[in-house]
């Protein structure tokens, strides 16, 4: 008898004994998963990731972007928060969070862009960037009517070294806190912060 199987009509007739008859046909089984396996394998790694166009962080961040212009700053938000759980090490980290903080100021929400500015600080606290940052937790402190704490951050910037210009930015707005309090004398971190 034939041992084997031939494409005659729609059977595939085995020889007789059946352990052979189980052999062939998982034979034929794992060929053809292993066929199946493989077409997949090649399809899905023979695409080059550059060609594919925006990745998952670019699509997100541009779903926030454009919530946040279409003022729809709690969508903008959420899309925000999303990115920065799913892609933390990303380099657009410093944008999402600017925007982040200024959707939060936006929806009134001072103390969630007070936190956001000291994440900036804390991630840059030497570079321009953190220091506008932090002078802008300084300012969100003072709308707040946190002076002491306001006067801090402004007389901790006065005290660094790495930006001029935040320094004068910091001393502004020690001369606005002075000129907002009645009839107190102005600070003297104020005071040390206008000479330099």
């Amino acid at each position: 008898m034939f041992s084997g199987f031939y494409f005659k009509g729609t059977h595939f007739p085995f020889s007789s004994n059946a352990s052979s008859k189980v052999f062939g046909f998982s034979r034929i089984l794992v060929l053809f998963l292993l066929l199946f396996s493989f077409s997949f394998s090649a399809f899905g790694q023979g695409e080059n990731p550059s060609k594919q166009g925006p990745s998952d962080p670019d699509i997100l961040f541009r779903i926030a972007e454009e919530a946040y212009k279409d003022r729809r700053f709690y969508k903008a938000a959420e899309s925000l928060r999303n990115f920065l759980v799913l892609y933390p090490g990303n380099p657009k980290k410093n944008r999402v969070l600017g925007l982040l903080k200024d959707c939060f100021l936006k929806l009134d929400r001072p103390e969630k862009a007070l936190e956001v500015s000291l994440d900036l600080y804390k991630m840059e606290p030497t570079g321009e960037f953190g220091l506008e940052s932090y002078l802008e937790a300084g300012r969100l402190l003072a709308k707040m009517g946190e002076i002491d704490q306001a006067k801090q951050i402004f007389s901790s910037i006065c005290r660094q070294s790495y930006s001029r210009a935040m320094a004068e930015k910091a001393a502004l707005e020690f001369s606005g806190i002075d000129l907002l309090s009645d009839g107190e004398e102005s600070s003297p971190e104020g005071e040390s912060c206008r000479e330099k």
